[in-house]
């Protein structure tokens, strides 16, 4: 029997638990419930807290309610579950993990940032005058255009370097060619003598029957011959030619799988290139529409240096990806927050385009 790790619970339970604040409540209960909307639950979740207890995923909200409580809310991927904990949170989008603290308080035990850290507040509807923060962006996607680029060109050299090879016959191919050269010419070595030609017209000269049985004699003579140089020539073969020949067979096979291994290696990662560069474009002019939609950022957390990092980069396209496919939601929404990260076995809280 497996032991439950949360119930169910609502957002109104548990604000009722921690403060007597009504405006506190009511303002933090609309805020976690757009996150809630966002994210596709239809409520929260308690955890059971047990002195062995740990949960992990995203963190979806935090609140600071008073000095002594603050209220983080984690999507695990299955459940959305609320934690009372104190002090200041992480930033929104990080990967946490919680544990046990006092009785029924959590603590954090280990926070890793994810992505750019960007974090959107649609509550606010007051004018925007300020987009400093799409600048570096902008500069960012640059500088991974340029990186992309000189990627490719470093790549295409060394696929032209590399040429074509065609496949080398295998080892086993090789043998069979050679066992079939020495049986073919021991055929010819072996074929009837003079004697033996002469022996078979006197024998048909005396009649059908003796040359049926000459003829006989003769072929059994010819295939024990066949037989005997055959093997001779096969076992010396084995003997003095045929290492070498396999060697230097199982050399260029070697070589043409390295060469195929570093081919197909270079063609995806061209291919990858290919793909990001692509997305850089479209995000670049995604950019401009972000800059006029004039969002309101409350954090970013961009570090250019690690554009050389792969999965960096990928973040920095999908976060733009993201953000610009928000723009539509500032209308549907009145309260809350947005935050482009979610765990990934639940899907992102917005569809990215597909370009």
């Amino acid at each position: 029997m497996t032991t439950p790790r949360y119930r169910r619970s609502s957002v109104r339970a548990v604000l009722e638990t921690m403060t007597q604040d009504h405006a506190v409540a009511a303002e933090t209960h609309d805020a976690l419930w757009a996150v809630l909307w966002n994210r596709r639950y239809d409520d929260v979740d308690e955890p059971l807290w047990l002195p062995d207890a740990a949960y992990s995923g995203i963190l979806a909200f935090a609140r600071v309610i008073d000095a002594e409580t603050t209220l983080l809310a984690l999507d695990a991927g299955e459940t959305f579950l609320v934690f009372r904990a104190s002090g200041e949170p992480p930033p929104i989008g990080s990967r946490v993990r919680i544990l046990p603290a006092s009785r029924e308080r959590w603590r954090i035990a280990e926070t890793i940032p994810l992505g750019l850290g960007i974090g959107l507040r649609f509550d606010d509807h007051t004018p925007v005058t300020e987009n400093a923060w799409v600048a570096p962006l902008r500069e960012g996607v640059h500088a991974l255009r340029r990186l992309l680029d000189q990627r490719r060109e470093r790549l295409t050299a060394r696929r032209a370097q590399l040429g074509a090879l065609n496949e080398p016959p295998s080892v086993e191919e090789i043998w069979r060619e050679e066992i079939s050269a020495i049986s073919d010419r021991v055929a010819l070595e072996t074929e009837y003598t003079p004697q033996e030609h002469a022996s078979l017209s006197r024998a048909r000269a005396k009649g059908a029957r003796s040359a049926d049985e000459e003829e006989r004699k003769i072929i059994a003579a010819r295939k024990r011959r066949f037989a005997e140089r055959g093997n001779e020539e096969i076992a010396r073969f084995k003997e003095e030619r045929w290492p070498a020949i396999r060697d230097a067979a199982a050399a260029e096979v070697r070589k043409y799988v390295d060469y195929r291994t570093e081919v197909v290696r270079l063609e995806d990662a061209l291919q990858r290139i290919r793909t990001l560069s692509t997305r850089a474009n479209n995000v670049a002019t995604a950019l401009d529409r972000i800059e006029r939609a004039a969002f309101r950022i409350d954090t970013i957390a961009f570090e250019p240096a690690r554009l050389e990092e792969a999965e960096y980069a990928e973040e920095l396209l999908r976060t733009v990806e993201l953000l610009h496919a928000a723009i539509p939601l500032r209308a549907h929404s009145n309260a809350g927050s947005f935050s482009a990260y979610r765990r990934p076995t639940a899907g992102p809280s917005v569809i990215p385009p597909r370009y």
